[in-house]
């Protein structure tokens, strides 16, 4: 039986409830981080709570748990279940509900962290790439919105089920103006003439974590890098493109349907792809 950490206890996974007035399950008002452990430990633990602060920050949702705290409470997860390599979820709510939508004065906080086994990606996506699509059936959140990764993730399933229905493995949103922005669960790179280009948070997109890493990298191994809007015109002229996610890491693409084709990984997209899988080993 799965073991679920609440609020400070360990319970098992029948056991695990929490009220129905939690705003998430009201309104969607709650903010998560996904992480990947290795070896029973999670990567870059730092920096989602990082994150994680400053979005519950942005939604007025006390977090009781400072950065040591937050990671031993990864980490009690992640033993509990006895993993080594997992996938960890940390979601932190506020509670009450209050007649129409304002909220109440007075709102405790749930902290709910759940892991589960990993289930890799088979390596031959990681070996020749994958194939993703441009999502037609919703826009992307307005940038302000999207900047913080909350649990009303209604776009991003609808995008989803677009991406399950086309028989691809992901699914590139584009905002209103026709830019590209991101995938439905990662974040978008590409190469052209070896200068590598992602879009900017303005157009929004959502900061990864992972996105900040690769960003790192490509600064520590010399690789220009340019952060600039990318319409689906410019998908077509690309030498290489690639997506990144804590769970998926660094993750080639092969295809884009209907707009382009290439062979994946490209060389710069192996060199990151090598540099990455060093930092989490």
């Amino acid at each position: 039986m799965n073991k679920i950490y609440i609020n400070g206890r360990i319970v098992s996974e029948e056991k695990a409830a929490i009220t129905v007035f939690d705003r998430s399950y009201l309104y969607g008002e709650g903010v998560f981080e996904t992480m990947r452990a290795y070896s029973g430990r999670p990567a870059f633990c730092d920096m989602h709570y990082h994150r994680l602060k400053g979005n519950c920050s942005r939604l007025k949702i006390d977090l009781p748990l400072d950065e040591y705290a937050f990671e031993r409470a990864v980490h009690r997860t992640i033993n509990a279940n006895k993993l080594k390599e997992a996938y960890v979820r940390a979601t932190v709510s506020s509670v009450g509900f209050a007649m129409g939508l304002a909220r109440p004065k007075a709102r405790a906080t749930n902290i709910v962290i759940f892991a589960k086994r990993l289930i890799p990606r088979p390596p031959v996506q990681y070996q020749k790439g994958i194939k993703i699509i441009i999502v037609k059936d919703v826009f992307a959140d307005d940038p302000d919105v999207a900047a913080v990764k909350s649990t009303n993730y209604l776009t991003r399933m609808i995008a989803r089920d677009e991406v399950t229905r086309a028989k691809a493995e992901e699914g590139l949103i584009c905002n209103r103006s026709g830019m590209v922005l991101e995938g439905s669960a990662t974040n978008l790179f590409a190469v052209k003439d070896g200068v590598l280009y992602t879009p900017p948070l303005s157009d929004g997109c959502l900061p990864g974590v992972t996105r900040w890493v690769v960003i790192g990298l490509a600064e520590d191994m010399d690789i220009p890098l340019v952060e600039t809007s990318i319409r689906i015109a410019d998908i077509k002229k690309m030498d290489e493109i690639f997506l990144t996610g804590s769970t998926s890491e660094i993750l080639p693409v092969a295809e884009v349907a209907g707009i382009s084709k290439r062979k994946a990984p490209g060389p710069t997209t192996a060199r990151l792809m090598k540099a990455y899988k060093e930092i989490v080993g």
